[in-house]
């Protein structure tokens, strides 16, 4: 037999395909066992991808199972693929795996195992060695060299119990429900130049009884857990012994990076060497040690870990492990070495300490910590913090934790940090020794000389007190007491209600609750100038001088004493300094101010809020940058605004109101007011009949001005637009081409001099034209009876339905395409209805009336003369045309309705005593005669032209 045996190109069946290499498995082993010392046979797959698929009843077996003496080789990674089926929904354990029987001199290499866990569900790893040691079967020297396992819904390379001497190398593992790589209960071996990422779970998972195993350059990034696990399993043995610790692990080299947990977790193992590697960018520890024995962390540069954004890390966490799984014991770590490491930041969101070992650790006695040689830098919290570790004389930042007893703790030069767990703790600093040394206590504490910082811990009520340098007392969840003595202190409350005492000096307090009490003695001179930094509404007490907002904090007052400064936050603040003369700056937002002293001084930036206002009880005038102000209170007030577009409000007295410069709305409220806007394009709110708008000339900078009017009102001088609000219906202009808006009621509107423009609303309103410029803009919403009196020529615009001549000129009227009513007045007036069905009207004198089309009528209800008083009807339709005629002046007409066929007559002239109505066709005249037949009482009042065909039925009596 040949020393290769090649298998065919794959068929795309998976039974094809895997009888094919199974084929290929069985010659090479046979030709192997001939001569085991010639080395192993090859069985060379083809490129292309391998279909395999599982047995449904016996997941043991494998769809590819190696025998001795076999080295299985594709022609690379990508190129030979092994592919389990679509739609496998079972459990394989190993699509590729060495046979449940004794396995030796095995290597797999060159080509690609995809579980496609995209189209199958189950528990189906990539590749698995080993027998169970209870079945006497034992498998050694298996190799893996080049290959990648991707996508498999549980592990990639799982090598198990009983596996000795095991080589993976330059092998890639992504994409697989649970751990990358494994090793479990493996004796012997090396991982080499591996890379594992994106794997659900660990990218190496080393466990159970594994032993002597080496882990040299490799890399796992991005996976769902941890980079590196090395761990002791929960799974007890069948056979009931107790589950065996992993040791004797080097890890050495290689790079941890971007995982979801802990760069390298060694949990409930013995003798781990980390040497050389890098851990980084991990979203928890860098390398956590829970629970395990002479593990030693070396020559590494671990670093920029802690990138969870809501939760606290270490580089390096030292800690027990509380076993209640298994075997319901406490494990501590002992005898752990940190030994000349880099450690540091790096952006770390919440990087806590360089290296931490938690207190609890110390249950057991004795851990012997060893921390040596290391460099540590830009720790959040510090560098080292071990229980019972005291850094004598060192130069740098120290972390010195006190045990459960009372310690002896001496920090030496630097910004020391202390924990104080015990009434006997003692903190020494000498004059010089740093100038923010800090203790944490947990017990009611007062500051030692020269130490600057104390923060109460935990969630006990304890208090806290400084000394005579300048202090920084931070305060916990509970109600502290925080007191100071000399200097200038900086005293934070926390969460509770706290009482804050600063002492002489100037102090800074910060509160957090509206039950925070600050106290300051009432002697300036020894009470300092002090602030108070709120993250709530507030009000300074007795003797203290500022208070600045911030968080999500509103309000701030000041007291009685004079002289508060109250600065806001980026919200819309409201400010208030009570009595005195006192300072108010707002920030950014929209803010409010209280003014109730002409001392007050209100200060806003140019890139402040754009609608802050001032609220005041005196005369004021607004400062740069403020947008309005308002009266309050009941006085009789003087407001003045700035260059800005203000919004200025009177109270219910009478005020004065002035604008200045800009776009300002001035509203003077309930009294009499005078306001004068000034300056540009101002709008008035006038209420009651005693406010007076004043305005400049137009030719000045006066702008177009416009009065909001509650009330009747008459424009003043210069100013432009009137809108009528709430129940106001009437509404005049000035000399100005104005416009004049109504409201939902029936207005009056009256432009007055100028080219007015006038709007009524939804009403039926009257219009006042006297400018052939005036303009009426109604709407289809509007009222169904708008009505224009007109002094000059006008024609209707659109939905507007009455018409009227006023004063004494002949003018023209004009109708739209509505039904329209047209009323002339004493003069030779021209009436044209257009479209509709229109009502003609020409009052007294010869008037000319046209109805256009529709159905229109003419009406009379002045007294005829034929000499004065005739009107033309041009367009006439018997059809369609009506003739209307008022019985007060066609007196002999005594009834209302049609007219009778008897009080009408055809001809020049009445034919008997009840002719009183008649039309000459040969004329075209419409006479009427009051004495009938009799002499004397004929006259004509309109010529509608001849030959008309018109009888009574034309007529309407009114």
């Amino acid at each position: 037999m040949p020393t290769v045996i090649t298998v065919a190109a794959p068929t795309g069946n998976a039974q094809k395909d895997m009888a094919a290499i199974a084929t290929a498995i069985r010659d090479a082993n046979i030709e192997y066992m001939k001569n085991p010392g010639a080395g192993q046979v090859t069985v060379k797959l083809a490129a292309g991808t391998y279909a395999v698929t599982g047995d449904p009843a016996n997941p043991s077996k494998g769809p590819i199972e190696l025998l001795s003496g076999v080295a299985l080789v594709g022609e690379g990674m990508g190129e030979t693929v092994i592919r389990l089926v679509d739609g496998f929904n079972y459990r394989i354990n190993g699509i590729v795996r060495t046979a449940l029987t004794d396995v030796s001199d095995v290597s797999v290499s060159n080509l690609t195992i995809d579980g496609n866990r995209t189209n199958n569900t189950g528990h189906q790893a990539g590749f698995i060695c080993g027998a169970k040691a209870d079945e006497g079967k034992i498998q050694s020297d298996i190799t893996l060299t080049s290959v990648e396992i991707k996508n498999c819904t549980a592990y990639g390379f799982n090598p198990h119990e009983v596996t000795t001497n095991v080589t993976i190398e330059n092998c890639v593992a992504h994409g697989n429900g649970l751990d990358g790589f494994v090793a479990d209960a493996v004796v012997g071996g090396t991982y080499r130049n591996n890379v594992s990422y994106d794997n659900d779970r660990h990218g190496f998972n080393i466990q159970n009884a594994t032993t002597q195993l080496t882990l040299e350059n490799n890399k796992a990034y991005l996976n769902g857990s941890a980079g590196l696990t090395i761990q002791r399993g929960d799974v007890p043995p069948e056979d009931g012994s107790p589950l065996s610790w992993v040791n004797d692990i080097q890890v050495i080299g290689g790079e941890y990076y971007g995982n979801t947990k802990e760069g390298i977790l060694v949990k409930l193992s013995d003798d781990v060497t980390i040497d050389g590697v890098k851990v980084h960018d991990n979203l928890r520890q860098g390398i956590r040690i829970e629970g395990s024995t002479d593990t030693i962390v070396q020559n590494s540069d671990i670093y920029g870990n802690s990138k969870e954004a809501h939760n606290t890390y270490d580089e390096i966490q030292i800690r027990l492990r509380v076993d209640s799984a298994v075997t319901g014991q406490t494990y501590y770590s002992t005898n752990t070495q940190i030994l000349n490491n880099n450690i540091h930041s790096e952006g770390a969101v919440n990087a806590r300490f360089g290296v931490r070992e938690e207190s609890s650790n110390l249950a057991g006695g004795t851990t012997g910590t060893v921390v040596s040689g290391n460099t540590i830098t830009g720790m959040e919290s510090g560098d080292v913090s071990v229980p019972g570790y005291i850094r004598h004389g060192g130069s740098g930042d120290d972390i010195i934790e006190g045990t459960k007893d009372g310690d002896n703790m001496q920090g030496l030069a630097g910004n020391d940090t202390y924990t104080v767990n015990h009434s006997g703790d003692k903190v020494v600093e000498q004059a010089g020794e740093g100038d923010d040394d800090h203790v944490k206590s947990f017990i009611t504490y007062t500051l030692a000389e020269n130490v600057e910082h104390l923060t109460l811990m935990g969630t006990n009520v304890i208090n806290g007190y400084g000394n005579a340098s300048n202090n920084r007392l931070t305060g916990n969840t509970a109600n502290n007491v925080l007191k100071s003595h000399g200097g200038n202190d900086t005293l934070y409350g926390g969460a509770g209600a706290d009482t804050l005492e600063g002492g002489d000096g100037d102090d800074t307090y910060y509160v957090g609750s509206t039950k925070d009490v600050v106290v300051e003695k009432t002697n300036q001179g020894l009470g300092g100038i002090d602030t108070v930094y709120s993250s709530v509404d507030y009000a300074l007490s007795s003797a203290v001088e500022r208070l600045i907002l911030t968080g999500s904090a509103i309000t701030a007052k000041g007291n009685t004493g004079s002289g508060n400064s109250l600065i806001g936050n980026d919200l819309n603040n409201v400010l208030d300094g009570l009595a005195g003369e006192d300072r108010m700056e707002g920030g950014l937002g929209n803010d409010s101010y209280y003014v109730d002293d002409s001392g007050d001084l209100v200060v806003e930036a140019s890139e402040g809020g754009i609608a802050d206002q001032v609220l005041t009880s005196v005369n004021y005038t607004l400062s740069a940058n403020v947008e309005n102000i308002r009266a309050i209170g009941t006085g009789s007030l003087i407001l003045t605004g700035n260059e800005f577009n203000n919004k200025i409000t009177g109270n219910s007295a009478s005020n004065t109101l002035k604008g200045g410069a800009g776009h300002d709305t001035l509203n003077g409220g309930a009294g009499a007011d005078s306001m004068e806007g000034g300056d540009g394009n101002d709008v008035y709110y006038v209420s009651i009949i005693g406010d007076l708008v004043v305005e400049k000339s137009t030719g000045s900078l006066g702008g177009i001005d416009t009065v909001y009017s509650s009330i009747n009102y008459t424009l003043t001088s210069n100013a432009e637009n009137l809108i009528l609000t709430g129940s106001a219906a009437r509404g005049t202009g000035n000399a100005l081409s104005n416009i004049l808006t109504g409201n939902v009621y029936n207005n009056v509107l009256n432009g007055a001099g100028g080219a007015d423009q006038m709007k009524g609303g939804s009403g039926n309103d009257l219009y006042y034209v006297d400018n052939i410029g005036d303009i009426v803009i109604e709407t289809s919403t509007g009222g169904s009876s708008d009505y224009i009196r007109t002094s000059v020529d006008y024609s209707l615009s659109a939905y507007v339905e009455r018409l009227y001549a006023t004063g004494s000129s002949a003018i023209s009227l004009t109708g739209n395409s509505l039904s329209n009513v047209l009323s002339g007045n004493a003069a030779r007036n021209t009436l044209a209805g257009g479209a509709g069905n229109d009502t003609l009207n020409g009052g007294a004198g010869n008037d000319n009336l046209t109805g256009g089309p529709g159905s229109d009528t003419f009406s009379f209800n002045t007294t005829p003369s034929t000499w004065y008083n005739k009107d033309t009807i041009t367009d006439f339709n018997a059809v369609s045309d009506t003739i209307k005629l008022e019985n007060n002046v066609f007196k002999a007409l005594t009834y209302t309705g049609a007219m009778s066929s008897a009080n009408f007559t055809l001809g020049s002239g009445a034919k008997d005593a009840n002719d009183y109505v008649g039309y000459s066709t040969t004329t075209g005249d419409l006479w009427y005669d009051s004495n009938g037949n009799a002499a004397g009482g004929r006259v004509v009042f309109a010529n509608i032209g001849t030959n008309k065909t018109i009888g009574s039925a034309d007529f309407l009596i009114v």
